[in-house]
């Protein structure tokens, strides 16, 4: 998981959000728009290298252990130190009850792109949370 959640977290960075297809959808209300927004969120904190926001803001508390814990922000940074202009496109988001899961497709330059779920957890509170990614 650890591997997994580096490389993604690394590669997501979120320039615009798409629902699928290629024609102009209208925008995501309710649930989908707040998974969106989780999305987006990590994509700015992915930009500006806030791996502390993302692990402890963005991420539920058993994705923060499973990557890491403590060491959560230090491995974040070291994973995506190598990574230049990273970008995601999501192209999907099913809702189920509690739990989304949402298709993205991450590239980065001088690497192909990659498809990966990102399954989110809603939680009391504090809204759509990363729970885990799913390659």
């Amino acid at each position: 998981m650890r591997a997994t959640l580096g490389t993604c977290v690394a590669l997501l960075a979120l320039s615009g959000c798409s629902l699928g297809g290629d024609k102009e959808a209208p925008p995501a209300r309710g649930a989908p728009s707040a998974v969106a927004a989780t999305i987006q969120a990590l994509d700015e904190a992915t930009r500006v290298h806030d791996y502390r926001g993302i692990c402890y803001e963005l991420f539920t508390a058993e994705a923060r252990r499973r990557a890491g814990g403590k060491d959560c922000e230090r491995l974040l940074r070291s994973a995506a130190a190598d990574v230049r202009r990273p970008r995601i496109r999501i192209l999907s988001i099913e809702l189920k009850g509690r739990r989304a899961v949402v298709r993205v497709r991450t590239s980065a330059a001088n690497q192909r792109p990659l498809d990966d779920d990102v399954e989110l957890l809603r939680e009391p509170g504090r809204g759509y949370r990363i729970s885990a990614l799913a390659g």
